[in-house]
């Protein structure tokens, strides 16, 4: 189905999109660099200073993971009527509370297995509640004829923090140790609190003010504008059997290159890093791969070539400098892949809905498309255990191919081919 860009923009967010999107956009991009390191040094904690099992790193991976499913849509009801901008700023600065209690049990000689779950779960609810927030705010500060470029500055951000985030974990890991690397995660979201406390944007209140709500049907509504979309649906799809193999990958990852070859901080940050170069590049060339070849083809186009790197990973062996560079060559190219996707996937998202919906259609889209990751983290646990690293790394380009097949539908195939959009206005009749 096509989408249609020239939905009137709002002039109060043209105004704010010079400033209010830039401030945003800055504390977010720290942020991602910081959250970054934090997903570099709890497993890398977890398995050389507490030395875990891979079924521990794991279930680790699956408690960060398991707010995606349970949390989303109570959030995405409670966040609809709430201005957005506070319960980011609160979030940002619980998120750091979080970080810090790491290094201080560590300096006590109290660190554990169960403060890293607990720090795994509380963490990635506030992360399901940020997200939400943020991306429903976006079409507020941004025309919405300029949401694809303002979504792939937001994921450069995202992206940056993904090269640059795993490259300086690795280097703080080596000078001052894992958990004494969370201290610039702390601070990042420190920034983030800041640079969101400095946003002139205020949401207006509700229009009606219902005595008694009716949370089922808010609950329904939002998940209708995912599943009742046939293009959003057939995304949403597509990610959730993406991400799956996402952290999948990362717990093969880590256990294949740390622990069965005993390569170094240094070598699996650069595999990362490589990574976070790909999706960088991707990033920034989806605005221009949309106008050439509409939302559809462009998502399709790109991740039914990228994926096929995946097949190096299990066949890479050799020396060592050849295996990094395989591995990172391989991340390289898959990832620019996801960066193409990702920034077409949330764009999609808010042009067809209606702004009533966005945080309840995040909050499902999140729930059904983050809720398979704890699946994907316990089964690379389960698949390393079973047939060890080497072997379960040939199951990746499997699931990764798997799940480029619902973008070859027609109705995400389409989109962007003409101006007309029956999808959205559907929507808004039902809703």
């Amino acid at each position: 189905m096509p989408i249609r860009s020239e939905r009137r923009a709002d002039p109060r967010a043209a105004r704010q999109d010079g400033g209010d999107f830039r401030r945003l956009w800055a504390g977010d991009a720290v942020s991602q660099l910081g959250s970054q390191i934090t997903l570099f040094a709890l497993p890398y904690t977890a398995v050389t200073a507490l030395h875990a099992s891979a079924g521990q790193i794991g279930l680790l991976q699956a408690l960060y993971t398991l707010p995606f499913l349970l949390v989303p849509l109570p959030a995405g009801v409670w966040l609809e009527n709430r201005s957005r901008r506070p319960v980011l700023i609160v979030t940002s600065l619980l998120s750091a509370a979080l970080v810090l209690s790491v290094p201080v049990a560590g300096a006590f000689g109290s660190l554990g297995l169960a403060h890293l779950y607990a720090i795994a779960l509380l963490g990635g609810a506030g992360a399901v509640v940020s997200d939400i927030a943020k991306l429903s705010l976006v079409p507020q500060l941004v025309a919405a004829d300029r949401l694809a470029s303002a979504n792939s500055r937001l994921n450069v951000g995202l992206a940056v923090g993904g090269t640059a985030g795993p490259g300086l974990a690795g280097w703080l890991t080596a000078l001052v140790g894992a958990s004494n690397a969370l201290l610039l995660d702390a601070l990042s979201y420190l920034w983030s609190a800041f640079m969101t406390g400095r946003l002139r944007h205020r949401e207006p209140p509700p229009t009606t003010r219902r005595t008694a709500r009716d949370l089922p049907k808010e609950v329904r509504e939002g998940l209708r504008a995912v599943f009742g979309t046939p293009s959003v649906r057939n995304i949403a799809l597509h990610a959730a059997i993406n991400n799956a193999g996402v952290q999948l990958l990362n717990v093969v990852l880590v256990i294949h290159l740390v622990k069965d070859r005993g390569y170094g901080s240094a070598a699996y940050g650069l595999v990362l890093v490589c990574g976070g170069v790909g999706a960088v590049l991707g990033t920034l060339a989806a605005p221009r791969l949309i106008r050439s070849l509409g939302y559809g083809r462009a998502m399709l186009g790109t991740l039914a070539v990228t994926v096929n790197a995946f097949w190096i990973l299990p066949l890479a062996d050799g020396p060592r400098v050849l295996i990094v560079a395989s591995f990172a060559l391989a991340l390289g190219i898959t990832s620019a892949g996801t960066g193409v996707g990702g920034v077409v996937s949330v764009t999609v998202r808010q042009l067809l809905t209606p702004p009533g919906l966005h945080a309840r259609m995040n909050a499902s889209y999140r729930m059904a498309t983050f809720g398979t990751i704890p699946v994907g983290a316990l089964l690379g646990g389960v698949l390393v255990e079973a047939l060890g690293a080497r072997a379960a790394l040939w199951t990746v380009p499997l699931v990764f191919t798997l799940s480029v097949l619902p973008l070859g539908h027609r109705t995400v195939r389409s989109l962007g081919k003409a101006p007309a959009h029956p999808e959205r206005d559907a929507l808004e009749t039902r809703t």
